[in-house]
């Protein structure tokens, strides 16, 4: 029977890691409670930092607000929001739907159709006509202002992760240098302050490198976010554009529903037959 050789070493180093994982892990949870408690000194960003930390913090809020409630004026149906959102997720296109004008259009024509030897029939094949011109205006707006506004916002989103990361990592190591540096003030001999001061510099290092990393992707960021304002005025040119030919059309259906050709005729027929049978 042959037994494999057991890599001492290698289980050495893999214990090392692991104990300095659980050390860092219980440093910097005992760094956090005493800052909570106020029993430790910490480091704080520069004011400047923490102010574009805050603009970058309140864009995202209120970009995620808008973009959800654009979405709900262009798809008051919950479930084909959902819908759409879990065919965005797997890189599909969106599903192209009718309107709820359209939808009425089609209605009334359908319903005009089947009453077409009537006034009333031939009202309803006017304003199915009309309704369902001014729905094909609105799936327009629609799917212009998903890409020249929603779009945009969504994609910006989905890069917010990789600057969580980095705000993350900073935190962590924001922790690790005043951890570091609590221990120097906790030391009780100058040989023991030493040592500990060579951890505190390592520390600083690493820190002072992530800082500015940050700082660099969070100003990136924030300057983007400022030219996002071409998107809301990209929302009110679509917008503007739709109400118009909405309009437009509506005042035309109006104007060809009241001079319509056979606008009275059924009273006038109900009228004479009325009056054959007296």
């Amino acid at each position: 029977m042959k037994y494999e050789k057991i890599d001492r070493k290698a289980e050495g180093s893999a214990g090392k890691q692991f104990a300095h994982f659980v050390k860092v892990g219980y440093n910097r949870a005992r760094q956090v409670t005493g800052e909570k408690l106020g029993t430790v000194q910490r480091t704080d960003y520069d004011r400047e930092f923490q102010d574009l930390c805050n603009r970058v913090d309140k864009h995202s809020f209120w970009a995620s607000m808008l973009t959800s409630k654009v979405e709900l004026v262009l798809q008051p149906n919950p479930a084909y929001r959902f819908e759409d959102f879990v065919t965005e997720k797997i890189g599909n296109e969106r599903e192209i739907r009718h309107t709820y004008t359209e939808q009425l259009g089609i209605c009334m024509l359908n319903a005009g159709s089947d009453m077409s030897a009537s006034d009333y029939g031939q009202a309803l094949l006017i304003m199915g006509d009309y309704e369902n011109r001014i729905g094909e205006s609105e799936h327009r707006m629609i799917k212009s202002a998903f890409f020249k506004f929603v779009k945009p916002f969504m994609d910006a989103a989905s890069k917010e992760g990789a600057i969580n990361t980095e705000r993350r990592t900073l935190t962590a190591l924001r922790l690790d240098l005043d951890a570091a540096k609590n221990r120097v003030r906790a030391a009780k001999t100058a040989e023991e302050m030493k040592e500990l001061e060579h951890f505190v510099d390592e520390a600083q290092k690493k820190f002072d490198e992530q800082y500015e990393l940050t700082r660099e992707i969070l100003e990136e960021r924030d300057q983007k976010n400022a030219d996002m304002v071409v998107h809301l005025e990209d929302l009110t040119a679509v917008q503007v554009e739709y109400f118009k030919e909405a309009y437009d059309l509506a005042v035309e259906m109006q104007q060809k529903v009241m001079n319509r050709p056979t606008k009275g005729k059924d009273a006038r027929q109900r009228k004479v037959s009325s009056s054959d049978e007296e």
